[in-house]
């Protein structure tokens, strides 16, 4: 699975969003990768290769979280303290 994951990195970073996002999935959902997971709240956050869904973002930067990704729980509060701000 790692190299799986590397290769759905590497689509990411070169902006192939989709391709990226459909790889990536199979390791969050099916083998629990953290950074994967991560990655794909961040996809959703940004709406990169998928509908922009804040829920869906904390959705998957909860698991990842679960799963030891500090930079998920950043994004988590981050999310939490500009939504309360809004008027």
């Amino acid at each position: 699975m790692p190299q799986i994951v590397e290769e759905g990195f590497r689509l990411y970073n070169e902006r192939k969003f989709k391709e990226a996002f459909d790889i990536l999935f199979d390791a969050a959902a099916y083998g629990n990768d953290a950074e994967a997971q991560y990655l794909i709240g961040k996809m959703y956050r940004e709406g990169d290769g998928v509908e922009q869904s804040l829920e869906n973002a904390m959705r998957w930067w909860k698991k990842a979280r679960q799963n030891g990704q500090r930079d998920a729980a950043f994004q988590m509060s981050e999310i939490q303290t500009s939504t309360k701000n809004i008027f």
